[in-house]
């Protein structure tokens, strides 16, 4: 759509799913995880709409996907740093957003859980109307699926 023809932010953030450092600063409240998670259909830091029970299920399916559906009534500060992240990478895919933002989604990861997130990454990018963004630090934490790179140097 050309810019500038009335559309709101909010449609605009209806198409993208991100998750940044920023992002998980900013969850500070002792809320469950599935709230977390539902926040990510309403594009917002906190949940201030009560989620429907279609939303309820759209969370628990991509939970178990990502293989974390024991965490859904845990509080989300009380959890690690990985798992936080983990969490806040499934808000991300929550909606199944045209255009995901990931920047540094594996921090904080062990192996085994950044080689399950790559790959679902590379699965949810076989959609040819998917488009991934992905900022990391780690040429070995980009999935497979990257096909166009900028690597930024500073020069000193």
């Amino acid at each position: 759509m050309q810019r500038g023809h009335g559309e709101s932010i909010w449609e605009i953030k209806k198409h993208i799913g991100y998750v940044s450092p920023e992002m998980h600063r900013s969850y500070t409240r002792d809320l469950p995880v599935m709230r977390i998670i539902a926040s990510g259909l309403k594009d917002t830091i906190g949940l201030y709409v009560q989620p429907t029970e279609e939303d309820y299920a759209i969370c628990r399916k991509w939970m178990r996907v990502f293989g974390i559906e024991d965490l859904a009534d845990k509080s989300f500060i009380k959890l690690s740093s990985g798992e936080q992240r983990l969490v806040l990478v499934v808000r991300a895919f929550v909606k199944c957003p045209d255009l995901l933002i990931l920047d540094e989604p594996l921090h904080g990861l062990d192996q085994p859980r950044s080689e399950m997130v790559k790959d679902i990454i590379d699965e949810y990018c076989k959609d040819k109307s998917k488009t991934l963004i992905m900022v990391t630090h780690y040429e070995e934490n980009l999935p497979k699926c990257i096909t166009d790179r900028k690597v930024l140097k500073r020069n000193i």
